[in-house]
C-alpha cells in the first residue's frame, strides 16, 4: 500500500509574525527514482513495450520538449498537465537600463499540473486517496500510524505552498 510520509515543522522567525509558532505538514521524500528506475517502473505494469522502446521514447519527448519551449511553446501532456519556460529575473530601474544580458539570470522549465479532477491529481482526490504516515511513527519503531483524516491538512491543496519554498525539494 502506498503511503505518504509527513513530518510536522513549527515555523520560526517568519515574515509574517502571525505564523511564528504555528505547526504544519510537510511531505517527505523517501527516494529519487533514477531515469532507468522510472522506466523499470513502468514496465512492470504490463507495458506492451520492451525497456529499450520505453526509453527511447522518454528520451524523444524529452528533446522535442526543449525544442518546442525554446519556440516560445507550452507542452499540455494531457492529464499530467503543462510544461513551460520561464524567466528568473533581476529587475532594471526603468526600461531604459533595462538589458536581456544583465536582467534575465535564468531560464527554468516550468510545470502547472492539470488538476482537472479526469487526472485525479486534483486536491481534493490525491487527499481522499492518501494514507498518511508521521515520519516519527517510523523513525521510533512505533506501530506505523496512519490517518487518512486528521493530520493532513485542509482542501487548499497546498497551492500557496504554505510557507514551503518548492526549491528546496529533492529532485
Amino acid at each position: 500500500m502506498a503511503k505518504l510520509i509527513y513530518r510536522t515543522k513549527v515555523i520560526k522567525n517568519s515574515k509574517n509574525s502571525d505564523l511564528d509558532g504555528k505547526v504544519y505538514a510537510k511531505a517527505v521524500t523517501t527516494e529519487t527514482l533514477s531515469f532507468q528506475d522510472f522506466i523499470n517502473h513502468v514496465i512492470s505494469h504490463g507495458s506492451m513495450y520492451d525497456r529499450g522502446t520505453v526509453h527511447g521514447v522518454l528520451i524523444q519527448m524529452v528533446d522535442c520538449m526543449k525544442e518546442l519551449m525554446l519556440d516560445s511553446k507550452k507542452i499540455w501532456l494531457g492529464d499530467l498537465g503543462v510544461f513551460y519556460l520561464s524567466l528568473r529575473n533581476k529587475s532594471a530601474a526603468d526600461l531604459e537600463s533595462f538589458s536581456i544580458t544583465d536582467n534575465v539570470i535564468g531560464v527554468k522549465v516550468s510545470f502547472r499540473a492539470n488538476l482537472g479532477k479526469t487526472a485525479g491529481l486534483d486536491s481534493k482526490t490525491i487527499r481522499k486517496e492518501a494514507k498518511f504516515i508521521n515520519v516519527l511513527t517510523l523513525s521510533e519503531g512505533k506501530k506505523k500510524k496512519e490517518d487518512g483524516d486528521d493530520n493532513g491538512g485542509d482542501d487548499n491543496g497546498g497551492n500557496d505552498n504554505n510557507g514551503e519554498n518548492p526549491d528546496d525539494q529533492n529532485p
